[in-house]
């Protein structure tokens, strides 16, 4: 959409099409009667008489013929021109939004820019799915308008920077043709084609990826560069960063993307950033896992407690250290100085500090991304479910309904990274040796997980590997 001078070429053309002028008619001057002078001869006039009336209709259609295939669904900001121009005239729209149902905070319109476009701001973070009208006004200086609207719907949202991987390709699919999503992403996902060999001469490469449990939803990755992307192949496991945007179809990753590294490399800037970002008193609502390195032990393990409190610094950014109050869990009362640590739990201020408040957990360090998984399952309302297909690799707590010859399934339940607070039951799951399954396995469980009347679990129908 940004492509405002095409726009406004084909506008003009569109309208000198439908744009109709009245010639004058010149008419005799009319004859002097005796005894009074002459009537004054009247010129036609060099100006042709404008229907300014079937000038803002041909405007109006434009606009309609313009937008009337633009997405439903806006999940990020995007633009629509400020001006139309008719027989050579120049005629600002008025953009208005009207909340027609959910947040009102979910849009609104902002400033015309110098690039003579009009930015829709979209709230990413909407609390709802919000339905709104977005409409173009366009008036002459007479005060005539004509106005077109078109429907639009904001989907309940998330924060891009703390989203998980399925969220963001989801999010990117919801773009229209043009759009971008708001500053950079980073997926880790499988390269499932090389499209373009590297290039030694531009040294870059691009390459579609897909991420697990999205295969369906692959994002193309444009002029890959990085160290390490002439060595890419079909099947490896990377990383990767840039600006999403929808270009005429593609979900890709835009040129000038950043190959990070093979495996899941992750970027915990942006959830620190949020962190910082709380008042006083305020705490994140959900809760979430970050990786870091103990700086120092501020009180040391209580065995009484069986807790200790310690204070952490995510990927070397010194100046956002962690506070993590009264932790517990296996190894807690080891912990040192230098010691890489991945903590699980509610993020508040307290009274100035960034803190993982009392109750947080220490997991394994390689577990991060999965308590991620189940910190957001537990956000579900009822009936809801997960985007895409998850796994998780847990441990059985129980078993709740044996094994079934008939039906080929049983159903269990894990506990993921020794969080024993988030249990997710596996209901009804199928896998070779289902019929040998005992409480302390480890299993690895794939499917879709749901909120079932108020048990998280994954859906009939999941898998497991042993």
């Amino acid at each position: 959409m940004k492509r405002i001078v095409a726009y406004i070429i084909a506008l003009a053309l569109f309208a000198a099409a439908f744009a109709g002028c009245s010639a004058p008619v010149d008419e005799p001057a009319p004859t002097a009667e005796p005894g009074n002078e002459p009537a004054e001869t009247v010129e036609p006039s060099a100006q042709p008489v404008v229907d300014n009336t079937q000038a803002l209709e041909n405007a109006a259609a434009y606009i309609k013929l313009m937008y009337k295939k633009s997405a439903v669904k806006t999940p990020a900001d995007y633009q629509v021109v400020g001006f139309a121009v008719v027989d050579g005239v120049s005629y600002q729209i008025q953009w208005t939004v009207e909340i027609t149902g959910g947040a009102e905070d979910a849009v609104v319109v902002g400033e015309l820019g110098e690039d003579k476009m009009v930015t829709i701001d979209v709230n990413e973070a909407c609390a709802e799915d919000s339905e709104y009208t977005l409409t173009a006004t366009i008036a002459d200086e007479s005060g005539a308008s004509v106005s077109e609207s078109f429907a639009h719907m904001v989907p309940k949202g998330f924060d891009l920077g703390t989203a998980s991987y399925d969220e963001i390709v989801s999010a990117g699919y919801e773009l229209e043709e043009g759009a971008a999503l708001e500053g950079t992403q980073r997926l880790f996902g499988t390269v499932v084609s090389i499209d373009t060999p590297f290039s030694a001469e531009y040294n870059n490469i691009t390459v579609t990826m897909a991420v697990k449990g999205m295969e369906e939803y692959p994002v193309q990755c444009f002029r890959l560069a990085g160290e390490g992307a002439d060595a890419l192949a079909v099947g490896d496991e990377i990383t990767v960063e840039g600006t999403i945007k929808n270009y005429k179809g593609t979900i890709e990753f835009d040129a000038g993307c950043a190959y990070i590294g093979k495996g899941e490399i992750l970027n915990q800037a942006k959830l620190l950033e949020n962190a910082y970002a709380l008042e006083e008193g305020a705490a994140m609502l959900n809760a979430t896992a970050l990786k870091g390195v103990i700086t120092s032990i501020d009180t040391p393990f209580s065995a009484e407690y069986n807790n200790v409190t310690v204070t952490m610094v995510c990927d070397g950014i010194e100046d956002k250290p962690i506070q993590c109050y009264r932790l517990s869990g296996e190894g807690a009362d080891k912990l040192a100085v230098g010691d890489e640590i991945a903590v699980f739990g509610i993020i508040k201020n307290y009274k100035g500090t960034i803190e993982f408040d009392a109750g947080c957990t220490l997991i394994p360090a390689d577990t991060v991304s999965s308590a991620k998984i189940v910190a957001r399952a537990y956000a579900l309302e009822d009936g809801a479910q997960l985007m895409g297909t998850k796994t998780l690799t847990g441990s059985i707590a129980s078993i709740d309904t044996a094994f079934s010859a008939e039906y080929g399934n049983i159903t269990v339940t894990i506990v993921v990274g020794g969080l024993n607070d988030y249990a997710i039951q596996c209901f009804r799951m199928k896998g070779e040796g289902a019929d040998k399954l005992a409480v302390g396995d480890v299993i690895t469980v794939t499917g879709v997980i749901k909120n079932y009347k108020g048990t998280i679990e994954f859906d009939a129908g999941c898998t497991f590997t042993k």
